[in-house]
């Protein structure tokens, strides 16, 4: 008996220990392919509530986003009003298109 239940023991904690090393990493910020950690910069995965878009440049939380040039930069932010997408997503386009260039710091040269 004391063999049964030794061996459920060692088995039961092989298992753990195989899970927890075949278990993929917590995705970590930065994202994207040119990493902006947006408005979850120094905060854990886990512990921020914004979700980034694939490329990173985009950050969205309860319908509002902020907006984040390659070298991240805040550019914009959607989501307060109808007017910010007239100028944010023009804006978002030519960022994505471009090389990475500063165009945040352009347009918010004093942040």
């Amino acid at each position: 008996m004391k063999s049964t239940m030794k061996r459920a023991v060692l088995g039961a904690a092989a298992a753990s220990l195989l899970t927890l090393a075949l278990a993929p990493a917590a995705a970590a910020y930065p994202v994207g392919p040119w990493g902006v950690e947006g408005p979850c910069k120094g905060v854990q995965p886990n512990a921020c509530p914004w979700s980034p878009s694939d490329d990173g440049l985009t950050w969205s939380y309860k319908g509002r986003s902020s907006h984040y040039d390659k070298q991240g930069n805040f550019v914009c932010g959607t989501g307060d009003t109808p007017l910010d997408n007239l100028y944010c997503d023009p804006i978002m386009i030519a960022v994505r298109a471009l090389p990475p260039l500063p165009i945040g710091k352009w347009l918010h040269p004093g942040s």
